[in-house]
Formats: structure tokens, C-alpha cells, sequence
């Protein structure tokens, strides 16, 4: 089969995977994933990731806002910088960007075709149970677009683990682990001491740096066992191939944590005056080089700044100095990362958010309520979540701090939507509901009436991604 356009690109991406679901055990990730395949898939086409330059992100919270704040840092530094991402809001290609702009579908389609020779040799020789990741393959795309286009370096943000993440066949010199906690233990493991083993995996040779985000104190402790029971190894050979040990209870290829530089949050490094606020949030950066003051993200929450201070120091190292306070604070002020708590405009302050269950809701509110809107403020709520997510969770947890609860869908999706969603607003919110047919009418209907002090988008990607068009905030190029 030849690949001719973006569709037929993805399938390439998920057919193995869905070729092999059915006979996947319910195991963990070293059991079920095999990211030697990725190795061999881009050894076949070249290795198109020899002798450049690699940064990888993992952690259970804010990995993929914490690769987009050093990408756009490196960016702004002047450095020619891949983005690798997941899950993206309504283009695959969003996931794969150089500088904020998305591959072009000709690029994405024409690497695709390059690939699929390389993708078939290694799927004649698998059995039934063993794929090629998904993650893998547009992985192979991404970097030989990078390797293409001569990226200075390239960001990398890992899937749920690390260890056995299929982006960990990459040679990083930079390690980076955001927040961790308790998630995806089936795959991962029942402690906290087992997701930790997984995410400091990324750390593979005494040459690379690890960088530790803030952290629960049972997780930081979690993760000093790990570095402590691990140690410091001799310098591997420096062959991609030589990338993992053995482990003999699974005979897999793993890897192991070999870092000689550790800098961890709080000791080398902190966020500190932390507030939020209807500009942002807004916090100092702390590191061993410089003091970094008065910056705002135009994202909601306080891990954001703990984010924003492990990016720094990550690029100060980077560059190898301080970095320049001004283009420091000019790069947070206009970052863009669509979805995250983001607010898309001030007048009235509008945020949007991807939250489709009630936790997340649940965090949503608890930010709203931290930035001093008055509890006389009305609060709008746009709520746009699929019938097979919890929409009534989510109508639930936000009807408490909203005057008016509107539900709606995107203009364009495939998904379906709850018909009782109207219901069970009303249920909750008695005297300010309606539904509409798209978004947009919604948003018409908020401005007829007198203007509410803060509205809240709130639902699936594909929402988000029309409330970001709707605001004239373009997706495909978000900016460096």
C-alpha cells in the first residue's frame, strides 16, 4: 500500500498496534511494549536521530506543558527546536513541531511513505502479540523531520512511563521528570517506587542530566530511593544500540538510571511567590545562576510555575549561563499551549480546558476560586463533554461556582454527545441553563446578555481546538 494522504499516514501509525490489541495481555510495560522495535525501525531508515540532539520530558503531571515551556525557552534563546508531543487537540500533526509550527500534511504524508517499506520488513517478522508502537512510529516521522529541517535540538516528551517508552531508544542528554503519582499502575506498577523506577529510566548514561520537578514528599522520597539504590555507572559506549542492559527476569532490554548530575527542585531550583490571578499566574524563578522575577504564564496553576523554574534551569544548563531575564519573562508572557488551563482572552477573562471527568473539573474550579474573582462573580460555564466521558461529573462539580451552565458541542467532531446533558445541568443549575447546537452559538448567546466575569470552555479537544479558532488562535502555529 501507498501512502497518499494524512489519514492514510495515521493508519500507519495505529495498524500495528490495533493488529495486535487483542492478544495483548493486561501486563505491565515491560512485558507488553517492545521499543527495540523503534530502534530498528529508525536504523532502517537511516537513524535519522544520530548525532543530534535530544531533551526528554516524563512525569504523571505536566510533562507535556513543561517540554512546550523548554522548546519555547530554547527557541527564544535562538536554537532551531523540535517538538514531540501527545495527545494534540484536532490535527495529528500537532503533535510533531518545529519552532510551534505543525509538520505540513505534504511532509507528514511524504516521511510517512518513506517509512512504511522499513514499518513492513519489521511487521512480517512479529507474532501475533507484539506491535510496533504507535508512539514509535510518528516518532520516526517527527525526527526525520527534524533530521531534515537541522534542528539545534529536539524536545521530547515521553508517553505514560519512560523506562519502556518507546522515545527512550533516543541518546538525551537531558532527563527531565515532572510530577509524579499514582497512575497507570496496571502498566506501570502498584507503588509509587514502581512509577518512579519507570520515569527515571530516561536517565540512561552518566553523561546525561536529570532534572527533578517539585514533587508530593512520598514521591521525592520514592524517587532518592531509586537514584540511591541505582547509583552511578560508568560511561556507556556512546552507540544508540548500547542504550539499555538486560534484564533477566523478563529478558528485555532495559535501561537503568546512570546519571552523575541530579538537580532537584526546591534545592537547586524553585518557583517561589507563586500567585494566580485573571493574568495568569505569576511567580519568581530561583536557580544556582540567577534570580528571574516578576514572570506570568498565561496558564492557570501553580504547578505551571514549578513547571516554568524546571525549564529554566534545564536551558540555563543548555546554554551553559544565566539566561537573559527579559527574554525570559517575554517568552512565558506570550507562551501558548492550547487546552491547559489557558486563558484565550481577559475581556471577559475566558479560560479553556480539557477536562472530561470530575477531577479535572474539580482542579478547574479550585483555580477559578484562586483568583480572587469575588463571590458575587458570574461565572459561566460552557461545558461540551462526549456521552461516553463524565459529562454529568463534570456539570456536577462546576454547577457550584457557575451562574449559568451552557452545553454545547464543537462545530465538527466524530464524537457523540449526551441528548440529557441539558438535563442534568438543570438538575444542578436550575435557573441559568440552555443548550446550543455548536459552540459558537453559546458564546453569541453570553454576549447578548449582560457579559459574565469570567467564562469557562470546558470539554473534549475537539472544543477546545474550536474555541481556540473561534478566538482567532491558530493551532497550527502557536509561536516559538
Amino acid at each position: 500500500m501507498s501512502i497518499t494522504n494524512q489519514s492514510e499516514a495515521e493508519n500507519l501509525i495505529y495498524r500495528s498496534y490495533l493488529r495486535a490489541a487483542p492478544q495483548l495481555p493486561a501486563a505491565g510495560d515491560e512485558k507488553v511494549r517492545s521499543p527495540q522495535l523503534t530502534r530498528r525501525l529508525l536504523d532502517l531508515i537511516g537513524a535519522p536521530d544520530q548525532s543530534r540532539r535530544f531533551v526528554l520530558v516524563t512525569g504523571s503531571k505536566g510533562k507535556g506543558s513543561t517540554s512546550r515551556l523548554v522548546s519555547s525557552l530554547l527557541s527564544h534563546l535562538g536554537y532551531k527546536v523540535g517538538l514531540f508531543t501527545s495527545p494534540h487537540l484536532v490535527d495529528y500533526r500537532e503533535r510533531i513541531r518545529i519552532d510551534g509550527r505543525a509538520i505540513g500534511e505534504a511532509d507528514f504524508v511524504r516521511i510517512a511513505r518513506r517509512i512504511e517499506p522499513a514499518w513492513a520488513e519489521i511487521e512480517r517478522g512479529l507474532d501475533a502479540a507484539t506491535y510496533q508502537g504507535p508512539v514509535g512510529v510518528s516518532l520516526a516521522i517527527g525526527i526525520s523531520w527534524f533530521a531534515e529541517r537541522g534542528t539545534d535540538i529536539n524536545v521530547v516528551e515521553c508517553g505514560r512511563g519512560g523506562r519502556y517508552d518507546d522515545a527512550n531508544v533516543l541518546a538525551n542528554e537531558w532527563a527531565i521528570v515532572t510530577a509524579i503519582m499514582e497512575e497507570h499502575v496496571r502498566e506501570l506498577g502498584p507503588g509509587l517506587g514502581d512509577i518512579a523506577r519507570h520515569k527515571l529510566g530516561i536517565a540512561k548514561s552518566a553523561d546525561t542530566r536529570l532534572y527533578i520537578g517539585a514533587q508530593r514528599e512520598d514521591a521525592l522520597v520514592a524517587i532518592k530511593q531509586e537514584l540511591r539504590a541505582t547509583g552511578n555507572a560508568a560511561k556507556e559506549n556512546e552507540r544508540a544500540e548500547n542504550y539499555a542492559s538486560m534484564d533477566a527476569s523478563t529478558g528485555r532490554e532495559v535501561a537503568t538510571v546512570k546519571s552523575e548530575f541530579v538537580a532537584i527542585a526546591g534545592v537547586a531550583f524553585t518557583a517561589e511567590h507563586i500567585a494566580m490571578s485573571a493574568c495568569g499566574t505569576s511567580f519568581d524563578v530561583r536557580t544556582g545562576r540567577a534570580a528571574y522575577r516578576g514572570l506570568t504564564l498565561p496558564l492557570l496553576g501553580a504547578f505551571q510555575a514549578d513547571n516554568a523554574a524546571l525549564a529554566v534551569q534545564a536551558c540555563e544548563d543548555i546554554a551553559g549561563a544565566a539566561l537573559d531575564p527579559a527574554t525570559v519573562a517575554a517568552c512565558f508572557a506570550g507562551l501558548q499551549w492550547p487546552g491547559r488551563c489557558e486563558i484565550v482572552s481577559r475581556e471577559p477573562l475566558t479560560i479553556v480546558d480539557g477536562a472530561i471527568h470530575r477531577d479535572s473539573a474539580a482542579y478547574l474550579a479550585s483555580v477559578v476560586g484562586s483568583l480572587g474573582l469575588g463571590e458575587d462573580a458570574r461565572v459561566a460555564a460552557v461545558i461540551g463533554v462526549p456521552k461516553d466521558k463524565d459529562y454529568a461529573g463534570v456539570i456536577e462539580t462546576l454547577a457550584p461556582i457557575s451562574s449559568r451552565i451552557l452545553v454545547t458541542r464543537p462545530d465538527v467532531s466524530h464524537l457523540a454527545f449526551p441528548e440529557d446533558a441539558l438535563e442534568v445541568a438543570k438538575r444542578y443549575c436550575p435557573d441559568g441553563c440552555a443548550a446550543f447546537p455548536v459552540l459558537a452559538d453559546a458564546l453569541d448567546a453570553l454576549r447578548e446578555g449582560p457579559p459574565p466575569d469570567c467564562i469557562l470552555i470546558v470539554g473534549t479537544q475537539t472544543l477546545i481546538g474550536n474555541a481556540k479558532r473561534l478566538y482567532g488562535q491558530e493551532l497550527e502555529d502557536i509561536g516559538k
